[in-house]
């Protein structure tokens, strides 16, 4: 919240100026970084897609689920606002929804969109605590935005993330990479193995595949072996596959 000084004092000729807020460049940097490298440290694969994700202005990032496609983007977009690479981080999902529709979602826009964008929130929360994440947010610092209404902008000294992109048409995609301004990054993350659209409506794979072979891009691959969300899962991934190919 900005507030204004007030004052008494006839000799402030009621020029008195609001307090501004903290300077954007400033609410994450190196001290708040090294305090999360003490507490979070990164596998191979991990610094490895960081690695590219700094070296690159457009990464695709792909893997079944539980392999730390998320968090580990979040943590290298944060890493880039520490050292002044970025200003903003851009947060983009697909509204949808896995299996069924909840219906009608009251309260605000904001208050509509928070549950599909549970992934970020939670995994910014975890790396960074609820304080200094929502420090960000309220600073527009971290700033979640629909696809829906980004027609038309541009986001420039930013990186934009979009997750689960498996769900995305074509059209979609365009839509978002074409957001990209100035000094700015993308990451795109998917799951090829998880559609929650037709996997005909896919264009996830077209789109990573039009790309590839261009300078400033790069495709990354987290396989089953780097699931960490828990072991058991890596089973289930292998049984699923198993069991989608049979079908089909």
């Amino acid at each position: 919240m900005i507030l204004n000084n007030s004052s008494n004092n006839s000799n402030n000729n009621n020029n008195t100026q609001p307090k501004s807020r903290k300077k954007k460049n400033n609410l994450f940097n190196t001290t708040h970084l090294n305090k999360l490298k003490t507490s979070v440290e990164l596998n191979t694969k991990q610094k490895t897609l960081n690695d590219i994700i700094r070296n690159n202005s457009l990464t695709v990032v792909s893997g079944p689920a539980g392999t730390s496609k998320t968090f580990s983007t979040c943590y290298t977009a944060l890493e880039l606002l520490a050292n002044k690479k970025i200003e903003e981080i851009i947060l983009t999902k697909p509204l949808l929804e896995s299996s069924f529709s909840m219906g009608f979602l009251p309260g605000s826009i904001e208050e509509k969109i928070e549950p599909y964008m549970k992934s970020y929130i939670s995994t910014f929360k975890k790396l960074i605590g609820v304080e200094k994440f929502q420090e960000l947010m309220i600073n527009d610092v971290i700033k979640i935005e629909t696809l829906n209404f980004m027609r038309g902008e541009t986001y420039d000294n930013s990186i934009l993330l979009l997750d689960e992109g498996q769900n995305l048409e074509m059209k979609d995609l365009m839509l978002w990479i074409t957001r990209l301004g100035k000094d700015s990054k993308a990451v795109l993350m998917g799951d090829m193995s998880q559609y929650d659209v037709r996997e005909n409506q896919s264009d996830f794979g077209k789109f990573r595949d039009i790309l590839n072979g261009m300078n400033d891009f790069s495709i990354f691959e987290f396989s089953r072996e780097d699931i960490v969300r828990n072991p058991f899962l890596i089973e289930v991934t292998d049984r699923y596959e198993k069991w989608k190919y049979n079908i089909e």
